[in-house]
Formats: C-alpha cells, sequence, structure tokens
C-alpha cells in the first residue's frame, strides 16, 4: 500500500486565497462563517476537500487556490472532527470493497489460578502487643 504524502498550498495560493477572503473594508474574514479574523493566528487555511479523501491519481496534481479556504479557528475545530469521521468510513467501505477482513480477536490464555488458603493467624495477642507488655 502507497503512503499519502500531505500536500501542502504553496506561498502564491495562501496570497490568493487570503485575497479572496479579504472584504472591501481590508478585514480577512472566514470563509464559511464570516467571523473577522483579526491576525493569522486567528485564522487557518482547510482543504476543502481533505488530503486522505483525494484519489490516489489526484495527488500527482498541484494544489490550486481554488482546493483551500481560510477559516477560522472555530469552524476549522467544528470540520476537523467531522473530516475524520468521513475518512474513516471511506477506508472501511474500501476495505469492505476489497475484500479485506478485519483481524479477529486475539485469545488471551487465562491460567486457573487456585484460591489462596486463608491467612493463619497465631492464637494470643499480635505482635505488637507481644513487644510492649
Amino acid at each position: 500500500m502507497r503512503t499519502r504524502r500531505r500536500r501542502e498550498f504553496t506561498t502564491a495560493d495562501v496570497v490568493a486565497i487570503v485575497q479572496r477572503a479579504t472584504d472591501e473594508d481590508w478585514k480577512v474574514r472566514c470563509e464559511r462563517c464570516g467571523a473577522w479574523c483579526k491576525s493569522p493566528k486567528d485564522r487557518q487555511i482547510d482543504h476543502v476537500i481533505p488530503e486522505a479523501m483525494r484519489p490516489l491519481a489526484d495527488m500527482a496534481c498541484r494544489l490550486r487556490p481554488a482546493d483551500g479556504r481560510l477559516l477560522c479557528l472555530a469552524c476549522h475545530a467544528d470540520k476537523t472532527p467531522r473530516d475524520m469521521g468521513d475518512i474513516a468510513e471511506a477506508k472501511r467501505r474500501e476495505a469492505y470493497a476489497l475484500g479485506v477482513e478485519r483481524p479477529g480477536k486475539r485469545k488471551l490464555w487465562v491460567l486457573e489460578r487456585k484460591p489462596k488458603p486463608p491467612l493463619a493467624v497465631a492464637p494470643g495477642p499480635v505482635g505488637m502487643a507481644r513487644r510492649y507488655r
């Protein structure tokens, strides 16, 4: 199985995405909810289609500005778990289509243990009481 390398946007692509998200007042806004991203720390460039969902033939092509969008941190944090679920489902469906079976559970060999005998206690006062008599 070939491993996938994550493709990143070039600097020119990032500039084009940020320019696309900039309004007439020169404020950079989230392309999903429209929130104002005051600093570069408040925004992230997101792949519209997650890289893990792209076909291998598509991985040879260069990314374009249309493949990404600018999101605020809240929108990106909301989108990422859904993407992870979609990716996991796609992998499960691909494995099913290829006829790959899940490995069975490993059998753990448990040795039967004999119950311990009850603790024998000597008759008379306990050791501490014998010491200080």
